[in-house]
């Protein structure tokens, strides 16, 4: 018997069970590539409760998240780059326990349909180079990646690679 998840509108009130989803996550997808003390760092400087007031009160950003029985288990943002005038996916993370089962497609799907009522058509985003499943996994779902630029995480640099997909 599968468990029902039901999909919203992020609210500031989940800053708690968002970064504990991006950091278990980080976790487990990063760790083979960037050293533990510099996730740590970049987390604590850009995901901070401050940080994720700000994420929320910003005109162009939106999230979501996946609950099962009130438990956050999921988390994706949006933003809309006015310079690049792109929609970009800034975030998409499924606790590793959850991953496989849909969840990460439900949440695309739901950025995507808020990015077509915002009139674009396209949506991009960026993954790490060496985040091999996720590339896969992009990929699989019909991303081109057509941009590739050097990513920050405290002293580690690796290379984004940046695509994006037809909204369909």
């Amino acid at each position: 018997m599968s468990v029902h998840t039901t999909y919203r509108e992020w609210s500031l009130d989940d800053t708690n069970d968002i970064q504990k989803v991006l950091f278990n996550t980080w976790l487990a997808s990063y760790t083979d590539f960037i050293p533990i003390t510099d996730i740590q760092w970049y987390f604590n400087n850009y995901y901070s409760e401050i940080n994720f007031a700000q994420m929320f009160d910003d005109e162009f950003s939106t999230g979501f998240v996946a609950e099962i029985k009130k438990h956050i288990i999921g988390y994706a943002r949006m933003r809309i780059n006015i310079e690049q005038q792109r929609c970009y996916l800034e975030s998409l993370y499924v606790l590793p326990e959850f991953q496989g089962q849909g969840i990460g497609t439900e949440l695309l799907k739901i950025v995507e349909r808020k990015a077509q009522e915002k009139s674009f058509n396209q949506i991009w985003l960026g993954v790490m180079q060496q985040n091999l499943p996720s590339l896969a996994w992009y990929k699989k779902l019909g991303f081109s990646f057509v941009e590739q630029s050097p990513f920050q995480m405290g002293k580690s640099t690796v290379q984004h690679l940046v695509g994006f997909r037809d909204i369909k």
